[in-house]
């Protein structure tokens, strides 16, 4: 796959000539990018007014034809992206054929605050996905397909975007959708650069956008989905005015008679190789990524970084891959090596925590409570010793998330539920529902919960982010639920620092085989405040980031450094 583009002011003919395959000519409009799909070894001929050119053209690379000032010469020049390119597949087509186009399914939903009738809005915004997908399909080969529509109830009391999406993605569930696009009316598109829409990355499945505001006309909020739906195939920030993809989308490009959204030759580039992915392997995550795209990505970002220096997007989708990259080799056998610990866990379940109808007379009495959470830990610790070293710690602490998650939150938040799906087979995870009783810590089940599910957060998503998402739980439970708990905060907070410690290497895993007991690592909570309402929270602490709540955290988490297993 290669991308030509057109920086001339009139329409450029080419001929392009593919092994064994007929000769055909393409057109390229004026500013247009256009990615070829090809097979075998790829050859552009083309005439101007003094002679007939041919050059060989590389995979995974954007040429462009332009043309010098006062120079009547059509040049061609290839995009200096790095010379690393992968090879072309041998089962890649030469054009895509209609029933070979990859098709992205969409569940398009709309927050509680859409002013408009459902027969309007579903119309407005469905023609809209229809317009982002001819867009696509010229960039890149791929097609959207709404499966489904929907609402979702928003909190109004959070003012920050970032809270919202977290919260999309938490309450909205993907069903048979690849893709949930979230359109909010609860915030007024603003002037300058503000969050107008967003997504965490390439092949998140979750794109959130604002829609509410008169002055916005249609076509920017066209360009608006257009801008997120390359990021979420991989596209970053482009220099490059005229870009769907520049940084800040004003200007008014979107207002001219005859305007056309267009994206610019390196991310066409980008979003064509996720295309061709998505087209051979049915990807669902960037971790089923062919290596050598993501490489080729990683030059691209590269450039992209170099060339807005002051813009984060490009370092951020780099650094994105890198971790990829660096977690994809061991991924497979740190799945493997977890599955080992949550069979021991399961095995030590069955033998000392059988069901009534599996006892005899002679079965040792069944533990419970805090001494189960115990013996569960050291079960689990004692086989995460025997794995590789490389992955033991991180092992028991995905293990012990997913056997103490009663909730199953795990297995449906979008961060989480492909290393539990991995690692827990539909007979294991019976089992362990079967066996599993009723481990607690400080006498209660819902704290061993929020413990073991935040250090497996840490695990995957790091401290600061797990650190976040107890806390945005907490809040939705102030609007929806039991109540804002600082005792259910102890017990996350308490598992994130003992992820971390434990990861770094200040606990042995030798000490948790042997040693480990609830109250050594959760403390006291008789004395924190629970059941808050949002408005008695927002009275006694305020909002987030007020200094009394965050002296309160603060404050907690101090307690748990504390503990004396942190300070031996």
């Amino acid at each position: 796959m290669v991308v030509l583009s057109n920086r001339t002011d009139a329409p450029v003919s080419c001929s392009l000539v593919e092994t064994g395959k007929t000769t055909r000519t393409i057109f390229i409009a004026s500013g247009d990018s256009r990615p070829l799909f090809y097979s075998g070894e790829l050859q552009l001929r083309y005439q101007d007014d003094f002679k007939q050119h041919e050059y060989d053209l590389n995979a995974a690379n954007a040429y462009f034809f332009a043309r010098a000032m006062g120079d009547k010469a059509l040049h061609f020049e290839r995009i200096g992206l790095g010379e690393g390119a992968h090879s072309p597949n041998s089962d890649t087509p030469r054009s895509l054929q209609p029933g070979q186009v990859p098709t992205i399914s969409v569940k398009i939903l709309v927050d509680d605050d859409e002013p408009t009738h459902r027969r309007v809005w579903e119309s407005r915004l469905r023609r809209r996905v229809g317009a982002a997908s001819e867009v696509l399909m010229r960039h890149c080969g791929v097609r959207l397909k709404v499966v489904q529509v929907s609402t979702w109830d928003s909190d109004d009391s959070h003012n920050k975007f970032s809270l919202t999406l977290r919260e999309f993605e938490r309450e909205v569930p993907l069903e048979s959708a690849q893709l949930a696009i979230g359109f909010s009316s609860q915030y007024k598109i603003a002037q300058g650069r503000i969050h107008m829409g967003g997504t965490r990355g390439t092949l998140h499945p979750y794109i959130l956008l604002k829609e509410r505001s008169p002055n916005i006309r249609e076509t920017e909020r066209l360009e608006l989905l257009v801008h997120e739906l390359g990021h979420f195939l991989g596209a970053a920030h482009s220099p490059e005015p005229q870009s769907v993809m520049r940084p800040v989308l004003k200007g008014g490009l979107q207002r001219a008679a005859g305007a056309r959204i267009q994206f610019d030759p390196v991310n066409t580039l980008l979003i064509a190789m996720m295309g061709e992915e998505l087209r051979r392997s049915r990807v669902r995550s960037l971790r089923d990524v062919s290596n050598a795209t993501k490489r080729r990505m990683m030059q691209i970002y590269g450039v992209l970084g170099a060339a807005l220096p002051g813009d984060p997007a490009a370092a951020q989708y780099q650094q994105l891959l890198r971790r990829r990259a660096s977690s994809s080799a061991s991924s497979s056998s740190l799945v493997v090596d977890t599955q080992k610990v949550l069979e021991a866990m399961v095995t030590f379940a069955k033998t000392r925590h059988p069901k009534a109808e599996d006892r005899d007379a002679e079965t040792p009495q069944e533990l419970d409570g805090d001494d189960l959470t115990n013996r569960y830990v050291h079960a689990a610790a004692s086989q995460a010793r025997k794995v590789d070293h490389k992955h033991g710690r991180k092992a028991l602490l995905l293990a012990l998330g997913i056997f103490m998650d009663d909730t199953e939150i795990l297995r449906t938040f979008p961060a989480t539920r492909g290393i539990v799906n991995a690692v827990e087979s539909g007979p294991l995870r019976s089992e362990r529902i079967r066996y599993r009783g009723q481990p607690t810590m400080r006498s209660r089940s819902d704290l061993a919960k929020h413990f073991f599910v935040s250090a497996h957060t840490t695990v995957v998503l790091g401290s600061k982010p797990a650190r976040g998402v107890g806390f945005a739980k907490e809040l939705l439970d102030a609007q929806h639920g039991t109540g804002f708990s600082f005792a259910d905060m102890a017990a996350n907070r308490a598992g994130v620092v003992f992820a971390e410690q434990l990861l770094k290497g200040k606990i042995s895993l030798d000490e948790i085989a042997q040693s480990f007991s609830t109250e050594a690592y959760l403390p006291p909570i008789a004395d924190l405040i629970e059941g808050l309402s949002a408005d008695e929270l927002h009275e006694k602490y305020g909002d987030e980031g007020n200094a009394a709540l965050e002296a309160e955290l603060t404050r907690i988490e101090r307690r748990i450094r504390e503990l004396p297993v942190y300070n031996h």
